[in-house]
């Protein structure tokens, strides 16, 4: 008797059925994951840039020094690799995904994201994520600098 070696056509049959069903349920999951991660990732450059505000804040009012609204990116200790600049306009063509810049003309932090988004900021057909600068006032005394988005400007991930 000759012993056979190789699959079958039955088993590379259940093989294939079986790698489609581990794809079918494995690939959703991974852009869902892709997404939380961006999502953690803009959370924690907003947190860090609303702390340095806020450092920035409280140093200018201790020494009776205005807070003016400026690039907050030119308060962190260390600049982050994917931050593009001072950017004015912002041109699709020029800001990579996964990039932040600053708006300088009305006080923007722009953030161009990896993955779809609805909602957010239009900007030449392209959508991105935006926050602005802005002050906070006592009456009419400006005590410090905050981040702030429109509904106009709400988003969320496809």
């Amino acid at each position: 008797m000759k012993h056979h070696e190789g699959f079958t056509l039955i088993e590379l049959v259940i093989v294939i059925i079986v790698l489609g069903i581990l794809a079918a349920v494995a690939i959703p999951r991974l852009f869902s994951i892709t997404n939380e991660a961006e999502t953690a990732t803009v959370a924690n450059m907003v947190a860090g840039l609303e702390s340095a505000m806020s450092i920035y804040s409280a140093r200018q009012y201790l020494r009776a020094q205005p807070i003016a609204v400026h690039n907050p990116f030119d308060d962190l200790s260390n600049i982050p690799a994917n931050y593009n600049g001072a950017v004015d306009p912002v041109d699709p063509a020029n800001t990579p995904d996964g990039t932040w810049s600053w708006r300088a003309g009305d006080n923007w932090i722009i953030y161009n994201p990896r993955s779809p988004i609805s909602g957010g900021m239009v900007i030449n057909g392209e959508t991105f994520i935006a926050y602005q600068v802005q002050t906070v006032l006592d009456g009419t005394e400006v005590v410090g600098l905050r981040l702030t988005t429109t509904d106009l400007y709400e988003y969320a991930w496809q």
